[in-house]
């Protein structure tokens, strides 16, 4: 991969990619510099991003990996771009840098803020998943990132401490003309904008996100809902001992559409995770069960009727001589 670049002060900015391929890892030094910054435009528009470019700026070129054939290379950014992995030492997003990167389903990030343009990722319609590799009371550029994310998303981090996996609703914002005041007034709709203002000095408030769950209950979709209260229970990091008995009770509550979640995932630890808390009643193990068996999810299946047997089996009936 050929890498365009220019000095700034402490470090090096990245301005454009290109290659062949359609992930792209940022190195952590280039040109002996570290990588600190990602200039505006770098991944969204060649011209703009040289448009924007400080009166005098020096750009240097360097290869990253192997060689690539030639003629065969393209800009990577935009539909071509599906995996971005950020390295430790930025500490800035240019404006509008992935505008429109619509095929970017992963990005992977490090401890440290940074500080992210307006619109960095605008567009990226395609985003899902968020690799944080830091624990998630470090301080990160994800608050930055998720302003610009209106779909739901999945915030992963790894560290000692464990995984932990923090999911954002979606959101979308609306405005509507009133008539007679001549004004449009402004409405955002779904719980995704407030959990997305968790967020303390760059630091995940686990308490605040945890906090936005019985209001979310009425404007985010069940599903959603369903893998937020799992993914906390079975990954507790920073969880109290109240959130966690509200999310118990919930998935109790729903306890049938959790485990058809969990069906359709294929995921029988899950389902035994469930099992082992007593969630599950005789009406919805049975129901389960059933569904388990026309979907032929054979692991499933079995810790389902394990647990029937365990718990819900019909005691026989002695007679005294």
């Amino acid at each position: 991969m050929k890498i365009r670049y220019y000095p700034v002060p402490g470090g090096a900015s990245i301005l454009s990619c290109t290659g062949t391929g359609s992930n792209v890892r940022i190195p952590e030094k280039i040109g002996g510099l570290p990588v600190t910054g990602i200039a505006p435009y770098a991944f969204s528009s060649n011209e703009a991003a040289q448009a924007h470019l400080p009166a005098g700026t020096k750009l240097l070129e360097a290869t990253d990996g192997e060689p690539e054939a030639p003629g065969r290379e393209r800009c990577l950014g935009g539909e071509s771009l599906r995996e971005l992995l950020l390295p430790p030492g930025i500490r800035s997003i240019g404006e509008y840098a992935f505008y429109n990167c619509v095929g970017l389903s992963r990005v992977g990030l490090c401890a440290g803020p940074a500080l992210v343009g307006n619109g960095a990722f605008m567009n990226c319609r395609g985003l899902k998943e968020i690799l944080v590799a830091a624990p998630s009371a470090a301080p990160t550029c994800l608050p930055g990132l998720l302003e610009d994310i209106q779909q739901e998303v999945r915030a992963v981090f790894r560290s000692k401490e464990g995984d932990s996996v923090w999911i954002f609703p979606e959101y979308y914002e609306e405005s509507v003309e009133n008539g007679p005041a001549r004004i449009f007034e402004h409405f955002i709709h779904g719980a995704g904008f407030r959990y997305r203002q968790c967020f303390r000095e760059d630091k995940l408030d686990a308490e605040s996100y945890d906090a936005q769950f019985p209001i979310a209950r009425s404007e985010t979709n069940p599903e959603t809902l369903l893998r937020i209260a799992l993914e906390r229970l079975r990954r507790p990091v920073r969880l109290t001992a109240a959130a966690k008995g509200r999310y118990l009770a919930f998935l109790k509550e729903q306890s049938a559409d959790a485990a058809s979640l969990l069906i359709r995932d294929d995921d029988p630890e899950g389902l035994s995770f469930l099992a082992e808390r007593g969630a599950f009643t005789a009406e919805s193990i049975g129901r389960a069960a059933e569904e388990a068996a026309r979907l032929e999810r054979a692991r499933c299946l079995s810790v389902l009727l394990q647990e029937r047997h365990e718990r819900f089996a019909a005691k026989k009936k002695t007679f005294d001589l």
